[in-house]
């Protein structure tokens, strides 16, 4: 056998030889060396091609013949060996990573081209901009133009790359530079679109720097939480630069009434209730104010904290004082009454108005009543579709009660926060929450404005929302910076009337909604103010579990009786078998 291989492959005098100096671009392909060696001594033309066909020049082999690795084992086009190139690229890589870095670390000095009144149309038609006022200054279109455009400190341009804002988003690159020109704005944009950070920045710009005058800023918003958070963000853009800031709380109330002791502060961050309180005690000072802003002002200008608005709106009496409103949502009530205060406002809205964010995956689940709410979270819990960390709403303190005495049974890591619970209760479980100690977290109305809790991945509207801005607001806590997120929502028959208005709001985020929904009678102007006044009158959580739970017991006895049946038929006629 081994004869005959050598006499067909040419290895003997006679038999199949292969001219590999005919074929040498051919054997150059699979092997370059073996190519270039074999050419040496043929004509000038040969030479020509055999050199194409060593240095990969013309062809090259493709990976799917390359059994053997040899172009991989071959040199480059330039004639250097892979192993050299490869040594090589590794230094070169070291050098592009410390480039890279030293970039990164300049890039908020980079000069970007600003917009003019000939390219600003387009941008803010690619951004879903909208702006409405007397000229309206140009928006910005990176953060180095804080210091190009406004001349502002370098440490500023730098700031909102530690906030997670490498570069501004759509209501970031309008409304900062409209404060930044000092004038009021009304802003409406998506949730978790960055809003705090695009008034954050102005103050900052026109604070600079620690001054002993008292407050200089003031923030309002409707939440203790939202509160607290605001001024961890504010803390982290000023870095070390000394603008002080201060959380209005009943502990420090009474001493901000010494004139000297409110100098050490530059910015106020409070709630509309607990500032009202110092300001009739005569405990806070806020004729120096110079920017105040209402962070989300649909809630602030609501009947129960509009009294307290207005009470603030009147101590804030200095000359200059800019006002500033930023919401998710913007009914026209509020617009009409911002009007009222405001000082030739420019008006910004970001995407679509009162709309959720495309990021956020929306769907109307129908569970047919109490019973089936339950029935329907612990089939999401069984399937595996109740992802950590889930948000889930209801709509009063007792029906949250409720649904975690519930919940609590089933195994699952769960609490629940609500108005009535001490302050260091909820800032405990709001910590466990954010470390994942908590899986669920039950909460009303709450925490459904501002707070930011990273990486929620569902929110759960256990009871359905009373109002298109309520729900707007709820699944906002997911699908935050550019994340996806997911929004259930649990609906009856009780919800019928109000269940078209939150229908348009998901078509108008891009989610598929079934025709029939868009085609249902709208809610009538005085269905839609009772709902805002006391929600659907619902079966108790605790009924609905206990019908629930009796049947299941039931159920289980029955299966229990049955299979003792069963084993005791097998077991008699085991019996007479043996017999």
């Amino acid at each position: 056998m081994s004869d005959t291989f050598r006499i067909l492959t040419g290895s003997g005098s006679s038999g199949i030889s292969f001219d590999r100096k005919r074929f040498s671009e051919d054997v150059g392909i699979f092997n370059p060396r073996a190519a270039s060696a074999s050419s040496q001594p043929a004509s000038a033309a040969g030479s020509s091609s055999s050199e194409k066909a060593a240095t990969g020049a013309s062809v090259q082999l493709p990976s799917s013949l390359d059994f053997f690795g040899s172009a991989r084992r071959g040199k480059g086009a330039d004639g250097e060996d892979l192993r050299g190139q490869k040594k090589r690229r590794r230094l070169q890589g070291a050098g592009d990573e410390a480039r890279k870095s030293e970039e990164d670390e300049d890039s908020h000095t980079t000069e970007s081209e600003p917009l003019t009144r000939s390219t600003a149309g387009a941008f803010l038609k690619e951004k879903r901009l909208k702006l409405t006022g007397t000229d309206a200054p140009l928006p910005l279109t990176a953060w180095s133009e804080i210091k190009s455009r406004w001349n502002g400190p370098s440490w500023l341009s730098a700031a909102p790359s530690t906030c997670g804002f490498a570069t501004p988003t759509p209501i970031q690159c309008a409304a900062t530079s409209i404060l930044l020109d000092d004038r009021d704005i009304l802003a409406g944009a998506p949730t978790g679109s960055g809003k705090t950070l695009a008034y954050l920045i102005p103050i900052l710009f026109h604070l600079r720097e620690h001054k002993k005058e008292g407050f200089r800023a003031l923030i309002v918003a409707p939440s203790r939480e939202l509160a607290v958070q605001i001024d961890g963000q504010l803390a982290k853009l000023a870095g070390r630069n000394e603008i002080r800031t201060c959380v209005l709380t009943k502990a420090n109330q009474a001493n901000l009434k010494d004139k000297e002791a409110a100098k050490k502060f530059d910015v106020l961050i409070t709630t509309p209730l607990r500032l009202v309180h110092g300001l009739d005690a005569g405990e806070i000072d806020l004729t120096n104010v110079r920017h105040l802003v209402l962070d989300e002002a649909d809630r602030l200008l609501e009947d129960g904290f509009l009294e307290q608005t207005d009470t603030i709106l009147a101590a804030c009496s200095h000359p200059s004082l800019r006002k500033a409103l930023f919401s998710a949502t913007l009914p026209s009530g509020v617009e009409e009454m911002a009007k009222s205060f405001q000082l030739d406002a420019i008006r910004v809205i970001a995407g679509v108005k009162d709309a959720a964010t495309e990021s956020i995956s929306q769907q109307l689940t129908y569970v047919g009543s109490e019973e089936g709410k339950l029935h329907a979270v612990r089939s999401m819990i069984h399937e595996g579709k109740l992802k950590p960390p889930v948000l889930l709403f209801v709509q009063s303190i007792e029906r949250a009660r409720q649904l975690f005495e519930e919940l609590i049974y089933d195994g699952l890591h769960v609490d629940v926060i609500h108005g009535e619970r001490p302050k260091a209760q909820r800032d405990s479980v709001i910590d466990a929450f954010k470390r994942g100690d908590v899986w669920v977290l039950i909460c009303t109305e709450l925490l459904a404005r501002g707070i930011d809790f990273k990486g929620v991945r569902l929110v759960i509207n256990y009871d359905f929302p009373q109002s298109v801005q309520s729900y707007v607001h709820r699944i906002g806590r997911t699908g935050r910076a550019g994340r996806t997120g997911e929004a259930v929502t649990f609906f009856t028959k009780e919800d019928g009337p109000y269940l078209r208005s939150v229908a348009n709001i998901m078509k108008a985020s891009g989610c598929e909604v079934p025709e029939w929904m868009l085609k249902l009678k709208k809610p009538s102007q005085n269905q839609r103010k009772q709902i805002n006044k006391r929600p659907v009158d619902r079966q108790a959580v605790k009924s609905a579990a206990g019908s629930s739970q009796g049947r299941r017991i039931a159920n289980k006895r029955s299966q229990m009786i049955e299979a003792s049946k069963a084993r005791q038929q097998q077991h008699d006629a085991g019996s007479e078998e043996v017999e």
